[in-house]
C-alpha cells in the first residue's frame, strides 16, 4: 500500500517552536498535495489525542461499511431482532437503497420498536440530511407509520 499519510511540521520564527500535524497525500490529475487531517500540536500528547480520534474515527467508517456488507438486499431478509437496539435497527433500515422497501421494512416492525426507532431517528440524527430527512418527511408520529 501506497504510504499516505505525512508528518507535517512547523516552525515559529519568533520563538522557534515547533507544531506538527498529520497530513494525507492526495494526487489528482497529476498533481500532488499535502493536506492537513488534524490540528497543528504543540506537544506529542496533543498529537496523540488526535491521532486517536482520527483512528477512532475510522473504527467508526468499518463498522459502517461492515453494516452495508451485511445489508440485506430486501425487506423480506432483514435480520432484526425483538431485542435489538433503535439504533442498530436504524443503521440496518438506512443502508437499504430502495426507498419504498425501506419504508415497507420499517412498517412492518413492531409498534415498540418503530417508535423506539422513529425517536432514535427524530433526536440523534441529522434530519436535514440523507435517510433522516426522507424519514423525518415520511414519519407520521399518529400512526407510527411512514
Amino acid at each position: 500500500m501506497e504510504d499516505l499519510f505525512e508528518l507535517m511540521t512547523t516552525k515559529e520564527i519568533s520563538d522557534s517552536k515547533v507544531s506538527v500535524r498529520l497530513g494525507i497525500r492526495l494526487k489528482v490529475a497529476g498533481q500532488e498535495a499535502v493536506c492537513p487531517v488534524i490540528r497543528p500540536c504543540d506537544t506529542y500528547e496533543a498529537f496523540e489525542k488526535e491521532s486517536q480520534a482520527m483512528v477512532d474515527r475510522i473504527e467508526q467508517m468499518k463498522q459502517k461499511a461492515q453494516t452495508l456488507f451485511k445489508a440485506p438486499s430486501s425487506a423480506k431478509g432483514l435480520q432484526i431482532d425483538p431485542d435489538m437496539p433503535a439504533e442498530e435497527i436504524w443503521s440496518v433500515l438506512s443502508t437499504m437503497a430502495d426507498e419504498a422497501m425501506w419504508a415497507a421494512a420499517f412498517n412492518e416492525l413492531s409498534v415498540s420498536q418503530r417508535h423506539a426507532v422513529a425517536e432514535h431517528v427524530l433526536t440523534h440524527c441529522n434530519i436535514f440530511s440523507g435517510k433522516a430527512a426522507a424519514f423525518s418527511r415520511r414519519y407520521d408520529s399518529e400512526t407510527g407509520l411512514m
